[in-house]
């Protein structure tokens, strides 16, 4: 028997489902109430507006995609080196490329993502970054020894963030394997120059 769903992710999947099928601007907090069964007024004790359920949304879909491709890095104690590293890195980057809910974030909610890429990081971010970090500072790779793991990982995130949000930029010229096969030599040449 599945466990029962709590209220928070009915509103979560029934704005998820009416992004993909309405888009970003004519997904409304009414809307989310409907689709999910979940009173208005319940809504708002979660969130005080929709581009504060977005963000949510965002959060819980980015920390998903990270648990589907790497599930390992949420042990910060598992041994890895860097190849590892940079291998799991282009995966989770892989998966968020091509998730439908960024793609139509960065079509219809441009403002949303700025703020989290011009003005300050979210609490996803930061997660990923804190994650970085702990696997960068137990790593048994003697290339990753003498730096500081908290800067690595937070130019790490950015890189990986940049070229994840600017991936439909670059295709052409490059095809979905030349990006991973490019990122993944970013990322391996920060990691062991």
């Amino acid at each position: 028997m599945a466990a029962p769903t709590s209220t928070r992710d009915r509103a979560l999947d029934a704005a998820h489902a009416a992004i993909l099928e309405l888009g970003t601007e004519r997904t409304t907090m009414v809307e989310v109430a409907r689709r999910s069964g979940v009173g208005r007024t319940t809504l708002y004790r979660h969130w005080p507006d929709i581009t504060a359920l977005f963000a949510d949304l965002l959060t819980r879909e980015l920390t998903a995609a990270v648990t589907r491709v790497g599930p390992g890095l949420a042990d910060p104690t598992l041994l890895r080196d860097a190849d590892e590293i940079a291998e799991q890195l282009c995966g989770i980057a892989d998966q968020i490329r091509t998730d439908p809910l960024l793609d139509a974030m960065r079509r219809h909610e441009a403002g949303l993502l700025a703020e989290y890429l011009l003005r300050r990081l979210g609490a996803s971010q930061h997660a990923l970054v804190a994650m970085l970090t702990g696997v960068l500072a137990h790593s048994p790779d003697p290339r990753l020894a003498g730096r500081d793991p908290g800067t690595v990982a937070t130019m790490l995130y950015l890189a990986v963030q940049g070229a994840v949000l600017s991936a439909p930029l670059a295709d052409p010229p490059l095809d979905p394997v030349t990006w991973r096969a490019e990122l993944h030599r970013l990322i391996r040449g920060y990691l062991i120059p």
